[in-house]
């Protein structure tokens, strides 16, 4: 497949993607809904870290980013059981540029949900400059792509049983999230708890994206280290998903 039959299909994707754009609108409205109300009563009570409200912010954009990652995981999967797959299996495209336009496809509908909130964060907190930005849509592009390798990966699961493969996500999406700092940083969190959020990559991406923007610097994990945490997840999964999806694709049984 050359690279204007990729470019029409991912044309083609986007299109139908932003069709919905009650989705889009969706993500703003819960960015807006949880950083100015949900946000503003949590920094009254968290007293301890100064600008938690910008803290919680950052932690929103990369749940934002679970969540479009999450959506494109399972879109892909669900493409099986509608037929869908069948059809592109029978184009003259390669396992390989089959998932690179996947990722496109959520990285691009990512930073369209993320770009604006990410904006009036920077904006509000008076951290707003072309390299804090550019660096923390660096840091959220590998966050979207390290998850959607991952949902990709699950979808061995989902060609036996959808059902199984939406608990399985599900449980492993509330894991991550609430043992990770997209809502407090290691130091305000019991030992065993911090431990587990140690071991999640989700704590390396939150805490990479906040000291790419400048916020609560001295409670972030070392920015070296998250950086390679995160790169490391994004390489990690993305070879898994192409390695399954090159295994597993081949034969699948739409239901």
């Amino acid at each position: 497949m050359g690279r204007s039959e990729l470019t029409s299909l991912l044309k083609f994707d986007l299109k139908e993607a932003f069709d919905s754009v009650a989705f889009t609108v969706y993500d703003w409205f819960f960015f807006g809904f949880q950083f100015f109300i949900y946000g503003e009563i949590l920094s009254k009570l968290v007293v301890t870290l100064p600008d938690y409200l910008f803290y919680y912010g950052t932690g929103l954009l990369i749940l934002m980013s679970f969540n479009v990652a999450s959506w494109s995981g399972r879109r892909f999967v669900e493409s099986a059981h509608e037929g869908r797959l069948r059809y592109l299996l029978s184009l003259p495209i390669t396992r390989g540029e089959m998932f690179l336009e996947q990722l496109l496809m959520g990285v691009i509908i990512n930073l369209t949900r993320v770009l604006p909130p990410l904006v009036l964060i920077l904006w509000l907190s008076g951290l707003y400059t072309p390299t804090t930005l550019m660096l923390s849509l660096v840091v959220l592009t590998f966050c979207t792509i390290g998850i959607m390798g991952l949902m990709v990966s699950l979808s061995v699961i989902a060609f036996k049983s959808f059902d199984i493969y939406s608990a399985i996500v599900a449980s492993l999406s509330a894991i991550l999230i609430r043992f990770s700092t997209v809502n407090y940083p290691i130091s305000s969190m019991p030992n065993g708890y911090a431990d587990v959020s140690l071991s999640n990559p989700v704590t390396y991406g939150a805490d990479l994206l906040r000291a790419a923007v400048g916020i609560n610097t001295s409670v972030l994990l070392e920015p070296a280290f998250a950086a390679t945490v995160v790169i490391a997840l994004c390489i990690g999964t993305v070879f898994l998903g192409m390695f399954f999806l090159s295994t597993v694709v081949e034969g699948v049984k739409s239901s």
